[in-house]
């Protein structure tokens, strides 16, 4: 299915099913980063109390479209700074571009600090998950990948910036810290050793308190 057909029939698709007045696609596919096989991101707004989700494999490609309560377009949240850089598919009238502009907005001001607390126990918990993960046994394993889930979120949060999901995070750290994305992408590999992960934990919540 060619692109621009698979678009309208999502659209089309939104309208009927859920109402919706406004569409915005989001993420690769509007800013030029997707790939063969990257999603069809929607975002709608219409009348519904509730927000909806509709995922699944259309043809040869994945539609992930959320529809949310029309409220949202004049108030949104950080839970909504995913559709930054959105393209406007749909909209009777201004308020897909008033909301765009009061999520960049949302973003400049920059999300709430964390407590010095919450900073030590995520870097405390950060060096004890690489003690747990050296078992290397079903628990440990499991550990190894939540650790380095949460360490990529973990970098923006301790330094009080926006975590804005992997792809655009691992693509700032290439832009601004090459150091800490190279040992993302060396902790990554599917053969690492525990030394990379140690030297990524290191780089990302510094070194464990004595």
């Amino acid at each position: 299915m060619a692109i621009d057909t698979f678009i309208d029939e999502a659209c089309r698709e939104l309208v009927s099913r859920h109402g919706v007045h406004t569409i915005l696609l989001y993420g690769s596919r509007a800013n030029g980063a997707e790939g063969a096989d990257s999603d069809y991101d929607l975002a709608g707004f219409g009348s519904t109390a509730v927000v909806l989700r509709d995922a699944r494999l259309v043809g040869d490609a994945y539609l992930d479209a959320f529809v949310y309560p029309e409220a949202v377009l004049l108030a949104p949240t950080e839970e909504h700074l995913k559709l930054r850089g959105s393209k406007v598919l749909l909209g009777r009238d201004s308020r897909a571009a008033g909301f765009l502009g009061r999520l960049e907005e949302l973003h400049r001001r920059g999300p709430a600090p964390l407590p010095a607390d919450e900073i030590a126990a995520r870097k405390a918990w950060a060096h004890k998950m690489v003690q747990r993960i050296r078992r290397s046994d079903a628990e440990g394993n499991y550990r190894r990948v939540w650790l380095l889930t949460a360490l990529l979120e973990d970098y923006f949060c301790i330094r009080g910036q926006w975590f804005e999901g992997a792809k655009r995070s691992l693509r700032w750290l290439e832009r601004f810290d090459a150091p800490t994305f190279n040992a993302f992408s060396a902790a990554l590999q599917r053969n690492a050793d525990d030394d990379a992960v140690s030297r990524l934990v290191a780089l990302v919540v510094g070194a464990q308190d004595a």
